[in-house]
């Protein structure tokens, strides 16, 4: 049998309360409360669906409670009922979050419709908040696994710090340790958990695409323009969190608009004369200590103290060995479901295996590879043939190599973009001016070799 849903009438006229104790009684639960400070003692205890709240009571307003009333968890849904029609006064319920109001003499068939729109209301945002914690839940149980103390220090550091709504949060470690990770988690235990979650990697477009992206743009405002403009995604996460991967890439002009943004909580789309009001906490990563680059004016200080209001420094998997078989374990039962294997269990040899790798792409490199064995192999164990891949890269890097690597410098000296636009290069020719093969040769991503052909003017 379906439980029946709570209402708590708070209204100091006895006939009142009881006229609407004969209309509700026989399909909800109902709780009554004659006083402001009754009201709160009854909607802590009883946690009602709805209040149906008076604004002249003998010891509060209505008005002055709603806040109170709506700040407790469960959040309950509120009408608001007053004897006289006051636009100011339904003004204010309204923006204080009540649901609707009613004025007395409450006309019967009214009040029964707002009353049923309100328990819905009620019962869908009941839902969603008991969505939104399971999969705060899942996403910490899913995904941030280990107990290196330093790994812990971390978590903990993270978890305190998404009690502010505003404060800037950088986010440091080498690639593939779980940076955005640690920037989602922030944002789910924050205050804005319920808004969007926004995350552009400032190393993967140019400083021109960077800036539309971030901004967005009005019609017209160059060449190849969409004809209907593009919101930028500093809009898309208003109210929420924006999160800015090597964010040590974003250029000087760009960091001086980010800047404002932070102190203004304003900016102009490109082309647009009409300023936009945001209202964001954003939260950046970089594989690179960004202090240093401030140091050798890459990175604007001042916009490094806003970023940096707290720093979190992530370890290395070759850092917390600990945590490498409990991972391995936790990323073969993951892909035994994605694709319907039956690894149980790590022989003694894959486990030495694994624990004696380097690790340089980190928990990305690991979850990659247990992956790519539960994709490729058919067993219940895995054995150290499995991991046969990992032994022949090792013993590459530790033959020296054929090909005697010495870089010809010129005693006049050389610009380290000029350097590595020859390697990029002669890499691009050596491998038949084929994207993929080129990215692979150099263990970069394919979207950043794009970017970096494109940077120093290397045609296809």
């Amino acid at each position: 049998m379906r439980k029946k849903q709570k209402i708590l009438i708070v209204d100091d006229e006895a006939p009142f309360r009881a006229a609407m104790r004969r209309l509700l009684e026989k399909s909800y639960t109902l709780v009554e409360a004659e006083t402001g400070n009754r009201a709160m003692q009854l909607a802590l205890a009883e946690e009602p669906d709805l209040i149906l709240l008076d604004i002249a009571l003998p010891d509060a307003n209505g008005l002055e409670l709603l806040p109170r009333l709506k700040e407790l968890r469960p959040s309950p849904t509120v009408v608001m009922i007053t004897a006289y029609e006051q636009i100011k006064d339904v003004v204010m319920a309204i923006k204080g979050g009540a649901f609707d109001y009613l004025v007395k003499p409450v006309d019967i068939d009214e009040f029964e419709l707002t009353v049923q729109n309100a328990l819905e209301h009620a019962g869908l945002k009941n839902e969603v908040d008991r969505l939104r914690q399971e999969v705060q839940r899942l996403q910490k149980v899913d995904r941030l696994i280990g107990k290196n103390p330093n790994f812990l220090d971390a978590q903990v550091l993270a978890i305190k710090s998404a009690q502010s709504r505003d404060a800037g949060v950088l986010i440091q470690g080498e690639s593939g340790v779980g940076k955005e990770l640690f920037a989602r988690l922030i944002h789910a235990e924050s205050p804005r958990a319920a808004y969007p979650f926004v995350a552009l990697n400032c190393a993967a477009f140019s400083a021109e695409i960077i800036e539309s992206e971030l901004f967005g743009y009005e019609k017209g405002a160059f060449t190849g323009a969409r004809s209907e403009g593009k919101q930028g995604l500093l809009e898309v996460a208003d109210e929420g969190t924006l999160f800015l991967d090597e964010v040590i890439d974003l250029h000087p002009e760009i960091q001086a608009k980010l800047l404002r943004v932070l102190e203004e909580k304003e900016f102009f789309p490109l082309g647009g004369t009409r300023k936009r009001l945001v209202d964001i906490r954003i939260l950046s990563a970089t594989n690179q200590d960004l202090w240093k680059a401030t140091e050798s004016g890459k990175f604007r200080k001042d916009l490094y103290f806003r970023l940096a209001t707290i720093r979190i420094d992530l370890p290395s998997l070759r850092q917390r060995p600990e945590d490498i078989i409990p991972l391995a374990r936790y990323f073969l039962e993951q892909f035994n479901d994605k694709y319907h294997k039956s690894f149980r269990d790590l022989s003694a040899e894959a486990e030495q295996i694994l624990l004696s790798h380097s690790w340089p792409g980190n928990v990305r490199e690991l979850r990659n590879t247990i992956e790519r064995l539960v994709l490729l192999e058919n067993d219940d164990t895995v054995l150290a043939r499995h991991l046969h891949f990992l032994e022949e890269q090792s013993n590459k890097k530790r033959q020296p190599s054929s090909d005697n690597l010495l870089v010809a410098l010129p005693d006049e000296g050389i610009s380290l973009e000029e350097l590595e636009q020859r390697i990029i290069t002669q890499a691009y020719e050596k491998c038949g001016r084929n994207k993929s093969k080129t990215a692979r040769f150099l263990s970069i991503p394919r979207h950043i070799l794009i970017y970096r052909l494109k940077k120093h003017g290397i045609k296809d």
